[in-house]
């Protein structure tokens, strides 16, 4: 049985190379959604409205 400093090192090096292999792929999907963007003319702008929040209008109260 592995002691708990042997586990630890293992999760951390494990840690180490999911965020690696998130960049990657992350890198992957922003490359294909760009390509897509430019084959259909879309732009910032018409993206923004879905990727933002609404901002609470002045004096609105909040619950």
């Amino acid at each position: 049985m592995a002691t708990l400093a042997e586990l630890l090192k293992q999760k951390d090096e494990l840690e180490k190379k999911i965020e690696a292999a998130r960049n990657v792929e992350r890198e992957g999907v922003i490359l294909q959604i760009v390509e897509t963007c430019k084959a259909h003319g879309i732009k910032f702008s018409d993206l923004k409205p879905y990727m933002t929040k609404p901002r609470a209008k002045r004096g609105a109260k909040t619950a």
